[in-house]
């Protein structure tokens, strides 16, 4: 095919699938995938491409397994009931947005959300599927380390995990690497002081950078002839830049070493562990997977795939009505450290005001891989492209959702608009 006819059809693929993204949102009920749509998809995608907006992300996000070897999350026991109570006040919530003020049903129909859900007293008052299906497995991105924080706070509990101890008394492997001396505690915090930091310019598409060689490692984006074979060896490598606990600084190879120290300390696969501390006991009602690309190693920091209602029942391990009967799953203890045992004198270092406000409100700190700490206790992890998980634990009140970037790269609002739900007095 010569290079001219290969524009072309790159043009005409493209449009296609720009043509049924629009006609699906314009129906306003998505119908799924045919055969030739997906077939589609596969011809588009590249290690490059996938995460970088439109239709093609949106198809990856919600199909990681087609593209990448998976470890299975696996459910069991009795499925946690999801009572529906869906509220008109609640879908004619007046958000307030970039593009004005919209409901928060006109909202999610409208934007780059692909799902929406908002439960209340462990009943669902608000669930919206515009461009995804209820069923669809749909990638997390950094949703995940909420789980990777919980399953260590789990160990924490059980005295396996004591957090201001240095790392390398549970990874030797890490002894005499700049990873020496680090405590738990700094490390779950996103303060080890490692200069490994994801959200620069270029640090997701730079071959010469230290975060995109942590991902191509791990087979999540393209190999170069500098990246290693094994995360476990390249993360050792990895030079400090300042002392641990002076500053959060978000990198996800901190979420590793923590994956890490959990399969280390358990004895068990990550996914299996996942499975029978989390998944199985709150009421899963399908099974969850993680992207697992080389040798079975999985990407804890991003790879957790699961609907909808299932990211929502791990939320709801934080509110009054999901620890009623969950075993107690999220102890006392671990949600007095995420609400009261955060730092913030380190948390604004060297950050931009901006970044540290849901809506105009400063949060107040970060604490175990959860990204903010409002004054009322509510906290929120997000995800790239679009996800989050916001928790209420005072008002028993969780909003979950589910996004992509739109072909230009824009996401939506969501997180602002979780919290101006929390505010709203609708659920106090």
């Amino acid at each position: 095919m010569s290079e001219r006819e290969n524009v072309m059809r790159n043009f005409v693929l493209s449009s296609a699938l720009l043509v049924f993204a629009a006609t699906a949102q314009a129906e306003g009920e998505f119908q799924g995938y045919s055969l030739e749509e997906s077939n589609a998809f596969h011809k588009e995608w590249n290690m490059d491409n996938w995460d970088e907006g439109g239709p093609l992300m949106r198809y990856v996000f919600l199909n990681m397994s087609e593209f990448w070897n998976h470890s299975i999350i696996d459910r069991g026991g009795p499925v946690r009931e999801l009572p529906l109570n869906l509220r008109n006040d609640v879908a004619n919530f007046e958000t307030t947005t970039g593009a004005g003020k919209l409901t928060l049903s006109e909202y999610v129909g409208n934007s780059t959300v692909n799902g929406a859900i908002v439960i209340h007293d462990g009943r669902i008052v608000f669930e919206s599927y515009p461009r995804m299906l209820p069923e669809d497995k749909h990638n997390y991105m950094s949703i995940s380390k909420g789980l990777v924080a919980t399953l260590v706070a789990i160990l924490e509990d059980r005295g396996r995990i004591k957090v201001n101890s240095p790392i390398e008394i549970y990874l030797p492997e890490l002894s005499g690497t700049d990873w020496e001396g680090i405590r738990v505690l700094d490390i779950l915090d996103m303060a080890s002081g490692i200069g490994c930091l994801e959200g620069d310019e270029d640090s997701y598409t730079n071959p010469n950078h230290c975060y995109y060689q942590f991902e191509a490692s791990l087979g999540w984006v393209r190999p170069t002839d500098k990246t290693f074979e094994s995360t476990h060896e390249y993360v050792t490598t990895l030079k400090s830049h300042r002392p641990p606990g002076e500053a959060f600084e978000y990198t996800s190879p901190d979420t590793f070493v923590l994956g890490w120290l959990i399969e280390e300390v358990s004895g068990s696969t990550y996914a299996d562990f996942l499975a029978q501390e989390i998944w199985q006991k709150m009421g899963a009602e399908s099974d969850a997977v993680i992207t697992a690309p080389k040798r079975g190693v999985p990407i804890v920091h991003g790879g957790v795939s699961s609907t909808l209602r299932d990211v929502a029942r791990f939320g709801l391990l934080f509110t009054p009505s999901g620890r009623q009967g969950s075993g107690q799953v999220v102890s006392d203890t671990y949600l007095q450290k995420i609400q009261h045992g955060g730092r913030p004198d380190i948390f604004r270092v060297d950050r931009a005001t901006d970044s540290s406000r849901i809506d105009g409100e400063p949060a107040r700190h970060n604490s175990y891989q959860w990204d903010f700490v409002m004054d009322d206790g509510d906290f929120f992890k997000g995800g790239y492209g679009g996800q989050g998980l916001y928790i209420s634990p005072s008002r028993d009140l969780v909003v979950a959702f589910f996004g992509t970037f739109d072909e230009s790269g824009d996401g939506h609002e969501m997180t602002r608009i979780a919290r101006q739900l929390a505010r709203s007095g609708l659920f106090d």
